[in-house]
């Protein structure tokens, strides 16, 4: 009776550990996710929206670091090589993700540019900015353009993972919707503006932005390189700017002190509102739940204010 018992037991527990094992990696199996290293934030907020649940992805950009003087360190190459996927805007924005390519090599698939074509074909649209700035890579300040940067990040997925390509399609097409939303009620917002001129102390990134809306923006910088410096003669002329508007506003960019701006200010007897240009975002703002629309609603709020809409 109790050699009886002794095998019950045994066989028992050998089929528990048996189920536990079959289990155990049926559900490791069932969880893992794709892997996606973003360069800056948008890219990482758009792919958490395409992605949902079945992703795990990673931000380059440690919180509060401004984007345009970062350098890669040899953790996050070593986080790209294990990467499925690494997405970057583009090599006029982060000449930084060049190296890392380089660094780790490039599997086909593995690597996207989502900007490149985007970047080539809006730039070709804005003369101005083509002959006097360069490609603008500040192309997720546009929400229309915002769009074409969902729908690659959708196809990079699906090329990954394609098993799940259609919840892809179906997060796209719910967080393309809420961006055309936007798109639509910052247009009513900002089409009935006694002034028309963004008057920025920042680097110039809202081309793009200025344009979907029938707005002018200015800037003192006149390139979108990091080491770009503002001459006296550009700060002057932003001053003329200022006064000749009636501008009671100079907006500042984020992470960045707002040396420049202040000058202007001070000059004008103007005050600073902030234009968030979303490459990245501070600790609080993490902690915070900020995402791409929350900071961009914020943006439309400064200017609905700095341009005295009604």
């Amino acid at each position: 009776m109790g050699k009886s018992s002794f095998f019950v037991r045994n066989r028992v527990f050998f089929i528990v550990c048996t189920l536990v094992f079959v289990f155990g990696r049926n559900h490791a199996i069932a969880a893992e996710k794709v892997s996606v290293v973003t360069s800056i934030f948008p890219l990482y907020d758009f792919t958490v929206q395409v992605g949902g649940d079945l992703v795990d992805v990673k931000l380059m950009l440690p919180p509060g670091v401004e984007a345009h003087g970062f350098s890669p360190t040899p953790k996050n190459m070593i986080a790209v090589k294990r990467a499925d996927l690494f997405l970057y805007t583009s090599d006029v924005l982060e000449p930084w993700a060049g190296t890392i390519v380089t660094a780790v090599g490039v599997r086909d698939g593995k690597v996207v540019e989502v900007g490149k074509e985007i970047i080539s074909a809006a730039t070709d649209h804005a003369d101005h900015n083509k002959q006097h700035r360069g490609l603008d890579p500040h192309i997720w300040l546009d929400p229309a353009l915002a769009v074409e940067m969902v729908e690659v990040i959708g196809t990079a997925l699906s090329e990954v993972d394609p098993g799940n390509s259609a919840v892809y399609k179906d997060n796209s097409v719910e967080f393309i919707s809420k961006l055309q939303r936007f798109d639509k009620q910052t247009k009513q917002t900002l089409q009935n503006c006694r002034l028309r001129t963004i008057v920025s102390g920042g680097h110039f990134a809202f081309g793009a932005f200025a344009k979907r809306y029938g707005l002018i923006a200015v800037s003192p910088f006149q390139g979108f390189s990091p080491d770009a410096q503002p001459s006296p003669k550009a700060i002057a002329e932003l001053v003329r700017i200022v006064r000749k508007t009636g501008s009671k506003v100079i907006f500042h960019e984020e992470l960045i002190q707002p040396k420049v701006a202040k000058i202007i200010a001070d000059e004008t007897g103007g005050r600073l509102l902030l234009l968030h240009g979303v490459h990245n975002v501070s600790r609080k703002e993490l902690e915070r739940g900020e995402n791409y629309l929350s900071l961009m609603q914020k943006n439309v709020d400064n200017l609905k204010q700095g341009l005295q809409c009604q």
